[in-house]
């Protein structure tokens, strides 16, 4: 007998804790926190002038992102020219899009003669970025379409609206 109450305590304890677990709030769901989403992209063939809507956290807010883009250079050395062809802009789509592409984004990163990677943080607020940011947008600023390796990467930290934590939604509007 002594046994089965040890046994019944155990399995009530273990409620308890799953219980206690389950209400807890996440670590991403709390003050100050959001979800981390990434995508990355092969942009060749992308038209000139045209743009690809690469990242669009709409309606919540990126707090920080980092953007890493492969194109063509004449001088891939640590600080030299932005970009040829990819531009990347960032802001709100139909509100404000600011290019972050510079020659501060150059970082000299080539195992390809005439192709350079290009990396950059954004912050929304700060270095020229507006203060509100949801779109990371890819242009294609060159004179043809893109061929060869002409490749983005982004990594953005969203925050996740109060609203949307409390309904389970994520940065894509999807149910969870």
């Amino acid at each position: 007998m002594g046994s089965y109450k040890k046994y019944v305590l155990a399995v009530v304890g273990c409620a308890i804790v799953a219980l206690a677990l389950m209400a807890a709030p996440h670590p991403a769901q709390g003050p100050g926190h959001g979800q981390l989403i990434s995508n990355n992209a092969l942009l060749a063939g992308l038209a000139p002038g045209a743009v690809f809507p690469f990242i669009d956290t709409t309606p919540n807010s990126i707090l920080r992102a980092h953007i890493a883009v492969t194109d063509a250079t004449s001088n891939c050395a640590a600080g030299a020219a932005a970009p040829a062809s990819v531009q990347v802009l960032v802001g709100q789509a139909g509100v404000a899009l600011v290019s972050v592409m510079s020659t501060a984004t150059n970082t000299g990163i080539s195992t390809t003669p005439g192709q350079c990677v290009f990396h950059v943080t954004v912050t929304p607020g700060q270095a020229g970025v507006p203060a509100a940011v949801t779109d990371i947008v890819v242009h294609n600023a060159g004179a043809g379409a893109l061929t060869g390796v002409h490749a983005v990467t982004a990594t953005a930290e969203v925050a996740l609206e109060a609203g949307n934590r409390e309904q389970g939604d994520d940065s894509t509007g999807e149910r969870r």
